[in-house]
């Protein structure tokens, strides 16, 4: 998901938003020729994420603004679960360029790790479910959301609109007919007309009486939307039976909508088969993490990043 030209795109966004006209603080009082070493240090428990995309912030500093630093040093991987005052990479080269990098990189950082931790502590109470993200995600940002779920150890639904088809009430709505369940079965004909169409199938229920017809249609999945608990035990055990007469494993049982860490316990215990929960990336807090500098005297005569790395 890194390599995606549209992340890309992102930080060479980020890095001119900030920057349209210079770093004015730094050109006041950085000398030319200044050389630092910039330490990025976690100040909270967290699980890391982003720290491939530092070497790639800095190359875009250099195609962009011809900032002078060298390659940074990474000192975790993604998905390490590390303490306060983590070292977590180190980057070297004209001072300038290390306080304007400083910003953008922190909030590439602390945004992901906060996706990150949250979902590594859904998953650490899930008993056994699958816990799925959603599209809920920084417009923009779908990609580097999407990566922190899976590095928090959650799982990614789809990523794009054309990756499954998903009829959600709105489809269903959409359609003409006298009532929910002559427009329901209007929008899945049109869906299973489409012959030999490999994408799977997902059907987002409200009712028994609409995952009745949801389960006429041989679904790979069927999401139970804003259901109770009670609701919730009939319609699996409405699926279950479906399995066994059709013997297969099929359709997978989604449960969604305003799930919560403390509600898990009793959705597995009903029987779904997972869960989707928007939290993940709507209500995950950034991380805390700092970047500090000490700056390195250059080498007599010499000037820029390559002459004090020879010294």
């Amino acid at each position: 998901m890194l390599d995606s030209v549209l992340v890309r795109l992102l930080i060479e966004l980020a890095l001119s938003e900030d920057l349209p006209q210079g770093d004015a603080t730094s050109e006041a009082c950085i000398p030319e020729g200044s050389i630092s070493t910039a330490t990025i240090i976690s100040r909270e428990p967290l699980v890391v994420c982003g720290i491939p995309l530092v070497p790639v912030i800095v190359g875009c500093a250099r195609e962009l603004f011809s900032m002078q630093v060298d390659e940074p040093v990474c000192l975790q991987k993604d998905g390490a679960l590390v303490d306060t005052n983590t070292p977590l990479a180190t980057l070297q080269g004209e001072t300038k360029a290390l306080l304007a990098l400083e910003r953008t990189t922190l909030n590439f950082l602390q945004r992901m790790s906060g996706v990150a931790s949250q979902a590594r502590e859904m998953v650490a109470v899930s008993e056994g479910l699958t816990v799925l993200d959603t599209r809920k995600t920084i417009p923009g940002w779908r990609m580097l959301d999407k990566y922190a779920v899976s590095v928090g150890g959650a799982s990614n639904h789809r990523v794009h609109l054309g990756d499954m088809l998903l009829v959600k009430n709105n489809h269903i709505d959409c359609q003409e007919g006298a009532s929910v369940e002559i427009k329901m079965r209007r929008a899945l004909e049109k869906v299973r007309a489409r012959t030999g169409d490999p994408l799977p199938l997902e059907i987002e229920v409200r009712t028994l009486e609409e995952l009745g017809i949801a389960l006429e249609f041989s679904p790979d999945v069927v999401m139970l939307d804003n259901m109770s608990d009670a609701l919730i035990r009939e319609a699996v055990a409405l699926v279950r039976e479906r399995r066994a007469a059709d013997g297969t494993a099929k359709p997978k049982i989604e449960a969604s909508g305003g799930i919560t860490s403390e509600r898990l316990k009793s959705l597995a215990d009903c029987g779904v088969d997972c869960v989707s929960i928007g939290a993940l990336t709507t209500k995950a807090p950034a991380k805390d993490i700092s970047m500090r500098i000490s700056h390195v005297e250059p080498a007599a005569g010499s000037s820029g990043v390559k002459a004090e790395k020879q010294s």
